[in-house]
């Protein structure tokens, strides 16, 4: 199932760009603010991550900011907060989305369902509404695609149709061929370490979080060049661990250079696979992630893993929902 779903992202990233550029006609979100606050979790909250990044890509004329937790601080009241949850009851969104109301922020809530969904009827927030019954994780380009949406239309950002569609047709003809390379590399592995230059680091995160989630393993992000300044000093020195790497490359200039000495010090170490995106842009960015999707589900189901099942974010849940009064 849970490859079905990734195989599906062209379509789910033109939906949610749809249902996002809907909500601004008429909805009173348009008007002034000095940026926006993208408050997720989780599957959720990497979508602000490439907001962001999609953002420095594309032009952004205001600053985008992702906060994951609960405390959102008050200087963010002139900003225009958007709570992005993809069932609609993480805990920590809905406080997010409380606390601005409370400061006189501009809210606009992003799920499928859920609490973030009644509170916006409730409370005369506008609500974009995202398609039911997928993995959270695998709902990313819904929930990027809203997002983008909701920034094009209210003149932040301005990816565009042309590059929408491209990104599409990208996603398209993905195929999960593409990831066994990976799977394979990977597999067998005690850790695994992923590396990423610049504005590919938010798929070094991705990675680390799918590959936690849907496959289980224990998973490092390295992302540079900060990580030239700590992270790689781990690599001096000999690990009993067997460790498989992830170079993610592309983009030329210093990131070409620094990802060529980093690869070189990870092969001291492990296998090293290599994943060359080119230029960073939308349809690369959303390819990378779906590449590292399918390579995760593809590891799990080699290990004999349920993707789907995360018993301990569960437990997790169970705690914030025992001592956070919703």
């Amino acid at each position: 199932m849970a490859l079905e779903q990734y195989a599906r992202w062209g379509e789910l990233l033109l939906s949610g760009y749809e249902s996002g550029r809907m909500v601004v006609s008429g909805s009173g979100v348009a008007g002034v603010f000095n940026g926006m606050v993208i408050c997720g979790m989780g599957g959720s909250g990497v979508s602000g991550d490439f907001l962001a990044v999609i953002g420095r890509l594309y032009g952004s004329r205001l600053p985008i900011v992702v906060f994951k937790g609960f405390d959102l601080p008050g200087w963010y009241s002139s900003y225009l907060v958007v709570a992005v949850s993809y069932s609609g009851n993480t805990l920590e969104t809905i406080e997010c989305s409380r606390r601005a109301r409370g400061f006189g922020s501009k809210v606009v809530h992003i799920s499928s369902g859920g609490l973030l969904r009644s509170e916006a009827g409730g409370s005369g927030i506008p609500w974009i509404p995202l398609e039911p019954g997928l993995l959270p994780r695998a709902a990313l380009p819904l929930m990027v695609g809203a997002l983008i949406g909701l920034t094009d239309a209210l003149g932040v950002t301005s990816v565009g149709d042309e590059v929408l569609l491209e990104t599409y047709y990208a996603l398209r003809n993905t195929l999960v061929d593409e990831a066994r390379g990976l799977a394979d590399a990977v597999a067998e592995s005690d850790i695994l370490v992923v590396g990423a230059c610049g504005y590919y680091g938010v798929l070094a995160e991705r990675f680390r979080s799918e590959f936690s989630e849907n496959s289980k393993m224990l998973v490092k992000a390295e992302v540079y060049p900060e990580s030239a300044h700590n992270d790689i000093v781990a690599w001096q020195t000999k690990k009993k661990a067997k460790t498989a790497f992830i170079a993610i490359k592309g983009g030329g200039g210093i990131c070409s250079r620094i990802m060529e000495f980093v690869s070189r010090k990870y092969r001291e170490h492990g296998v090293v696979e290599e994943l060359d995106l080119g230029a960073p842009s939308l349809p690369s960015l959303m390819k990378g992630a779906l590449i590292g999707g399918y390579a995760s589900v593809l590891v799990a189901k080699e290990r004999g893993i349920d993707p789907a099942t995360t018993s301990v974010i569960e437990e997790y849940k169970k705690i914030l929902a025992d001592n956070v009064n919703t």
